[in-house]
């Protein structure tokens, strides 16, 4: 039993299999990262680069240079093992569907960084053409439009083809957050840029997700390929009353009562329609066996029934920045549990912005203690 049992973590943990692969930069080029003899890259503790390759404006335009080797060396250090890089792949393609080279150039740079650290690597297309989960600009064409269809599969494919030399240490994400009318359009979406990336990348980890901002509820909907390769992502934000508290972009005002975790809901009558709120009535409790466990528990035996060894990986959890730091640390706590006691890896959300593990004066934040308890 107990050998079944390490067979079922390593293949969570490391894919079915590990291939050794060359690299995208030539051996003697002054870029190119010194030999790492270190094991191959886990997917087990990773934390996403916000705000650098996507989600991009005015304040904070792409590839800015505050992010740097400096804060991958950073991230290693904390204990974590891999990145998780959201890129607005709409910059990437140039009008006439080839790669736009200088677009793509800091991603390269910061693959440089991370594989020098022996961490790995999550290329997460967080946006694509007619595809945005952000509510001010949603868009989810690309699920019926055959044309848009066939231009961002043949984007992966050349995507793919770029990345073929790479080894298991990077793993390609099909798309963040998806919200597609139904889940199976989704699933053909997803069955249709797998057969873009197989020819050139065999057997590289591809990240599938479940439809409506890769909810926990939707996982029942997911299409599991037959495709050994193929791991799948979620994220885990709830409950959104805690996790988003005062976040103008999720429709909570600014003046709203604390919530803290684990807690009560107070009466918010006057701060919330019932439209937007009508399933957290004043008094409810917010705790970690009401709303976390449960909900990792059902993805749990889905895995089992459905997709049994395959690897399931948390790709976004974290608590906005106004939720007190006691109640962080709980939450952030109880969610990490929570994955590991399945075997799932995970990823926080983020690295240095509104939810981040590290403040824009460098300091550990409460996020990270939540995550990384001192003794």
């Amino acid at each position: 039993m107990m050998f079944a049992l390490l067979r079922r973590l390593r293949g969570l943990w490391f894919g079915p299999a590990l291939v050794a692969g060359g690299s995208l930069f030539a051996a003697g080029s002054p870029s190119a990262p010194a030999p790492n003899s270190a094991p191959p890259s886990t997917f087990l503790r990773g934390v996403n680069i916000s705000g650098w390759l996507s989600q991009n404006n005015p304040g904070h335009p792409y590839a800015a240079p505050w992010f740097r080797a400096e804060d991958v060396a950073w991230i290693a250090a904390q204990g974590f093992d891999h990145i998780r890089y959201p890129v607005d792949g709409r910059l990437w393609l140039k009008p006439d569907g080839s790669l736009d080279e200088a677009a793509i150039a800091p991603f390269d740079r910061a693959l440089r960084w991370t594989h020098a650290r022996g961490l790995g690597a999550i290329l997460d297309m967080h946006f694509l053409p007619g595809a945005s989960f952000d509510p001010a600009t949603r868009d989810s064409t690309l699920f019926t439009n055959e044309a848009l269809l066939g231009r961002v599969a043949d984007f992966w494919r050349r995507v793919a083809e770029r990345y073929a030399g790479e080894g298991p240490w990077l793993r390609f994400e099909l798309l963040n957050e998806p919200v597609a009318d139904t889940s199976a359009q989704l699933n053909a979406f997803a069955a249709r840029m797998l057969a873009a990336i197989r020819p050139s990348n065999r057997t590289r980890i591809v990240y599938l997700t479940s439809n409506r901002w890769s909810s926990f509820d939707t996982v029942p909907e997911v299409a599991v390929p037959a495709d050994p390769y193929v791991a799948f992502t979620f994220h885990f934000y709830q409950p959104m009353l805690f996790t988003h508290q005062r976040a103008r972009w999720a429709g909570f005002p600014p003046n709203l009562p604390a919530i803290h975790f684990p807690g009560t809901v107070p009466d918010l009558s006057a701060y919330l329609t019932r439209d937007r709120y009508p399933w957290m009535a004043p008094g409810t409790e917010l705790s970690a066996a009401q709303d976390i466990d449960p909900a990792f528990a059902r993805v749990a035996a889905w895995a089992r029934e459905k997709a049994p060894g395959r690897e399931i990986h948390i790709g976004e959890f974290g608590v906005y920045v106004a939720a007190d730091a006691d109640s962080k640390r709980h939450w952030i706590a109880a969610v990490r549990a929570a994955a590991e006691r399945h075997g799932f890896g995970w990823a926080v959300w983020d690295y240095n912005w509104s939810f981040g593990v590290r403040d824009r004066d460098g300091r550990p934040t409460p996020i990270l203690e939540g995550l990384f308890p001192g003794p």
